[in-house]
Parts: C-alpha cells; structure tokens; sequence
C-alpha cells in the first residue's frame, strides 16, 4: 500500500465571476495575472488515500469516490497536493496532463461537507 495525504481544491461557484472553473492552466493564468488564484478554491477533500501517480488520483475522483465525499468528479480547473513528509506539490488538472503549479493554499477556503481532516 502506498498512502499519500491528499487535498482536492475546487473552483467555488459562487466565487467565480470571471468564468475559470472548467478552463485550461493558459487561460486561468492569463485571466489571473499569471498565477492560479488559490482565493477562488475550496477544499473538496482531504485525507489519505492509496495511490501511485496522478492518474490514480484522478480515477478515485471520477470512479471510486472517497467515503464521504460530495464534491463534483475531478476535472479541468481542479487542483490537487500531494504531502509528503511535510512537503507539498501542487498539480493542476489541465486538458490533458497535470501541470505542476505554485499554489498559495492558505487562501483557499474550507468546506464543511465533502472535506475529510485526518490531523
């Protein structure tokens, strides 16, 4: 088994009046003065999950949902990290691929449902 702290951040709805949630990296950065406005993400989950790589993470987000979880399937716009040891890496869900980003997740707002905290 390979257990990984994961969180999944999710553009809010209610917080997206420039229209980014479902659009690639290039757009959201040109419409963002070239950065992902962690402001505007929401936790839509948090806790351990045993996975290898990326494209696990984006089959349990589509096909096997976490106990617990009501966000939307992982798509375009979405963010994951990925913790190790302290250390955190950012990956956009981009059209095709992930794309490893900076991401500021202090901004990004927590959600009562949906978010599992395993500290």
């Amino acid at each position: 088994m390979h257990f990984v702290n994961v969180t999944l951040y999710q553009i809010s709805p209610e917080l997206d009046n420039n229209h980014l949630m479902f659009r690639d990296l290039q757009f959201i950065k040109n419409a963002s003065d070239n950065k992902v406005p962690a402001e505007l993400y929401e936790i839509a989950y948090q806790g351990e999950l045993d996975i290898k790589s990326l494209e696990d993470a984006y089959f349990i987000f589509n096909m096997e949902l976490p106990e617990g979880y009501t966000g939307r399937s992982m798509s375009l716009s979405d963010v994951i990290e990925f913790n190790s040891s302290g250390n955190s890496r950012f990956y956009f869900c981009d059209t095709y691929t992930f794309q490893e980003i900076e991401f500021d997740k202090e901004k990004a707002m927590q959600r009562n449902n949906g978010v599992k905290d395993t500290k």
